[in-house]
């Protein structure tokens, strides 16, 4: 006869078998709202060092959980996910920097005195909850700068270096800010934080904006077995990191125009920009240019002489955005004649999903110094690459430059007030649109340039 399967999910199961026996049953006690049930815990806990009775204390919790179904579970099991996310690779160094911001002398002796980082992790979630949330929030933000999911980069053109740290941030005139601007039925919080440099990335400033979103609405079966309605607001959340050194933005969330709201409330109230007189500038990577050809031209960029340039990896999605495929060569490599070679018949380069990554090698001299040096670019989607951190301004120039002259950079146009009184009427039909997406087909069908409209900040390309 078949075993039940257990509906103890995968993460309270791995909590309770790595993590402290005192620390996990505290964790799995806690209740959140009145529809959770009472596990009925048992309240006394042997010795952590005895493992004898430590091993057999863990049996008996996955014993009492096994007998809730696994909708019961699911709170618990979503707590220790979270648990496990701030104990697990760059987690631990996330919670590590907030709680060294937020603690007091005596919260933080005792947050170094637990024994190892999952630990770490648990005690975090049951004695400084907030400080806990702020770290995950990091911690998103720092797997959205990684990988560029829901995420915009913007550059903010100051006319004069504003020195700022996260104590020089007005939050309450920053939350209002942001509130009128996205026109918020509730008011928003906003958390300022200072981000020590790294290896990858300078020092910067990141900032927690929680706020409401959109009243909804869901039917809840009561145990009378009558049918009632919940109203609520479920909370959304926006995390900007500002880099003072090379004067971009960077904010994560869900809606576009919450990033840009954000990003504009934030320069005007904490950089003095004003958004209306000079907008906050982008920069998009449109890497389809690759499906033809690797190979790069050299082109001439006053001042330099380009000696040599190519394509020294690509990453492409197949099929699915989940799996890809890189392409990695030496640097007196063809890399287009190695696809063709190994990657026969039809290269799959041309007929993949979209470039996810492409890295380049270029070897160039400034005229009248016969000094060779090399630059490396790597793009990675349409909203990132390297050389925004590049901390050499004319290296910085020269990498735009030459991704504008191949065609793969698209910069942030304004477009002019008199040109946006003529298509007026054609934005007011987009704007009255009950779908959000529209085809390039149909803004050409009314009179719009979808390029344009993209290089001006007013529509954005939708990816795969």
């Amino acid at each position: 006869m078949a075993r039940k399967a257990s509906p103890v999910g995968p993460h309270i199961h791995s909590l309770i078998e790595d993590a402290r026996i005192d620390l996990v049953r505290a964790v799995l006690a806690v209740r959140e709202g009145d529809s959770e049930p009472d596990f009925g815990l048992p309240t006394d806990v042997p010795d952590p060092s005895d493992e004898e009775l430590a091993h057999g204390f863990r049996q008996s919790l996955l014993q009492i959980l096994s007998k809730f179904d696994a909708d019961e579970l699911r709170p618990a099991e979503q707590r220790s996910r979270r648990v496990l996310a701030l104990a697990e690779g760059k987690g631990i160094d996330s919670l590590t920097a907030i709680t060294e911001q937020q603690l007091d002398d005596e919260q933080t002796l005792e947050f170094d005195r637990q024994p190892d980082p999952l630990c770490k992790s648990i005690w975090a979630f049951l004695n400084a909850r907030q400080t806990f949330e702020d770290a995950e929030s990091f911690h998103f933000a720092r797997k959205f700068r990684d990988y560029g999911k829901l995420y915009d980069a913007f550059e903010v053109e100051l006319e004069k270096a504003v020195n700022l740290n996260s104590g020089s941030i007005d939050e309450k005139a920053l939350a209002a800010k942001i509130t009128s601007v996205l026109q918020l039925k509730t008011a928003c919080t906003v958390k300022a934080l200072d981000l020590p440099a790294t290896a990858a990335h300078p020092a910067s400033i990141m900032l927690i904006v929680r706020h409401g979103g959109p009243l909804s609405s869901v039917h809840d079966h009561r145990d009378d077995g009558r049918r009632g309605t919940i109203y609520y607001r479920p909370p959304n959340e926006a995390t900007l990191i500002y880099t003072p050194a090379i004067r971009q933005i960077e904010v994560c969330a869900d809606s576009p125009v919450v990033r840009q709201g954000v990003a504009g409330s934030f320069a005007e109230e904490a950089l003095g920009h004003d958004v209306s007189q000079k907008p906050l500038t982008w920069k998009r990577y449109n890497l389809s240019r690759f499906r033809s050809s690797l190979r790069l031209d050299l082109p001439r960029i006053p001042g330099y002489e380009i000696t040599d340039a190519r394509v020294l990896e690509a990453e492409i999605r197949l099929g699915s955005w989940s799996r890809k495929l890189l392409l990695k060569v030496a640097a007196d490599d063809d890399i287009e004649e190695v696809a063709d070679r190994y990657l026969k018949p039809n290269n799959i380069f041309r007929r993949a999903d979209g470039f996810s990554r492409v890295g380049i090698a270029v070897s160039y001299n400034r005229i009248g110094d016969e000094t060779v040096r090399t630059l490396n670019i790597t793009i990675s989607g349409s909203k990132s690459c390297n050389l925004q951190s590049n901390k050499d301004p004319d290296e910085r120039n020269l990498g735009f430059a030459l991704l504008d002259a191949w065609g793969i950079l698209s910069a942030f146009k304004q477009i002019e007030p008199t040109d946006l009184r003529g298509i007026f009427p054609q934005l007011v039909m987009l704007h009255d649109r009950i779908e959000d997406a529209v085809s390039g087909e149909h803004l050409r069908e009314i009179g719009l340039d979808p390029d344009r409209m993209i290089q001006g900040g007013l529509l954005d390309r939708r990816g795969r």
